[in-house]
């Protein structure tokens, strides 16, 4: 095979466009992707393309759009880099964050506003690989990413075929982007220098569901604190393109996202949504979380997207660094794209952690009657942050239940740490 320009590990979001951008400028591009049907999501994925900061856990802040025009294809567009994907799937749009307690008392984050839209991640990524092959860009399917290492003339990068033959591949560049468990940042020893986030592996599990009787419009993304079930994260669900729900949780191994779901469906106050319901597809993931790299890139080596990441980088975010690390690349300056990644992530600023660690921490220090109580004092009403909101009502919180007074002060300073390693 000959010499490639840039060697890209990971066919995701953040690979395929990666690839897309590189070819069209007429450089040599081998594409290698673990998955043999590379555009089939296995990984529960939300599946949403935001347009602005909604609920926790905000990764990319740089502006997005979406443009639509009837007998034409979407464009998902990135102004600020001057760069646009071209999308044919369904859209749904998304209009309500419902965060719901135990008994059903709501709080909104949004309500009647367009914060993103839902879309079918499958037929973005077909439309992604369709391009990439079109434009001749080698596809190794079914192939490892192993390891990574910089040489005087470039990179090698090893590799393990679906036949298990081990061999290397030589490239002037290489971009990294295998997800957020990748082996490759692993075996360069760029984890060395990452503080783990609470010491432990996260499991997530997502349930894609027909005939679900939910009572809310299709265009809601709703969020159930439920300590009782989830003293963790949040279970949530939210629509998905073709109209179905996705259902997901998530615990701390060795525990069980499958006993959380099993609960939550079958015996919680919302179980009565779900009576009638299929399960028509099971999707799964593990992470074991760290601060993101700093320096993401390493010689003629390039970490970007998920596997540069705390967790993930969204859709967008993905496309986006596809799109500037080769960029960088062409214009051969590396540099530019590590000062480019600080910037436009918010888990590079103590702030994404600060409000990350106050979401789960609601279910971890209250019960479900003391988060109904909670709930019920700001019910119906729009918050950015719900437990800033809270520490809005602390005089007659404290007059009212001296108990729950004291537990909400004690998450004003709570580290993400803290909250992880908390049972």
């Amino acid at each position: 095979m000959k010499r490639a320009d840039i060697l890209i590990v990971g066919g995701g979001p953040a690979g395929l466009t990666a690839a897309k951008v590189a070819a069209e400028k007429g450089l040599q591009v081998i594409l290698v992707e673990m998955k043999k049907d590379i555009p089939k999501i296995t990984r529960t994925c939300a599946q949403i393309f935001y347009l602005e900061h909604i609920g926790g856990g905000q990764t990319y802040i740089k502006p997005v759009r979406v443009e639509m025009e009837s007998g034409k294809k979407s464009r998902l567009v990135f102004p600020d880099i001057n760069f646009a994907v071209e999308y044919s799937g369904i859209l749904r749009a998304c209009y309500d964050w419902r965060n719901l307690s135990p008994d059903g008392t709501c709080v909104y984050t949004a309500r009647n506003k367009l914060w993103g839209f839902v879309f079918n991640k499958e037929v973005l990524l077909k439309g992604l690989l369709d391009e990439v092959q079109s434009l001749g860009v080698a596809i190794l399917s079914g192939t490892r990413g192993l390891n990574a290492r910089n040489t005087g003339s470039g990179v090698t990068v090893e590799i393990k075929e679906s036949t298990g033959e081990v061999r290397s591949i030589e490239a002037q560049h290489a971009i990294i982007a295998n997800s957020v468990n990748s082996r490759i940042v692993e075996n360069l020893g760029l984890n060395k220098s990452r503080q783990s986030i609470g010491g432990m592996t996260i499991s997530i599990l997502g349930y894609i569901m027909e005939k679900v009787e939910c009572p809310y419009p299709a265009s809601s993304w709703i969020s159930f604190a439920y300590p009782s079930l989830s003293s963790f994260i949040n279970i949530w669900m939210g629509p998905m393109a073709d109209g179905t729900w996705q259902v997901g949780t998530t615990d701390k191994t060795p525990g069980s996202p499958v006993e959380i779901m099993d609960r939550f469906l079958c015996t919680s106050h919302f179980a009565p949504w779900f009576k009638k319901a299929k399960i028509i597809h099971k999707t799964a993931c593990s992470i074991t979380p760290r601060y993101p790299i700093a320096e993401p890139v390493v010689g003629n080596i390039m970490i970007i997207g998920d596997a540069a990441a705390p967790a993930e980088t969204w859709t967008q975010g993905a496309m986006a660094c596809g799109h500037q690390a080769v960029h960088a690349i062409c214009e051969e300056n590396m540099a530019q794209y590590a000062v480019w990644w600080k910037e436009s992530f918010l888990f590079n600023s103590p702030e994404y952690y600060r409000d990350l660690a106050r979401y789960p921490a609601l279910n971890v220090f209250f019960n479900d009657d003391e988060l109904n109580y909670l709930y019920g004092l700001i019910k119906d009403q729009v918050v950015h942050n719900i437990p800033d909101e809270l520490l809005r009502h602390t005089d007659r919180i404290k007059a009212e239940n001296p108990d729950i007074y004291e537990k909400l002060k004690s998450i004003q300073n709570i580290s993400l740490e803290d909250t992880f390693k908390s049972e």
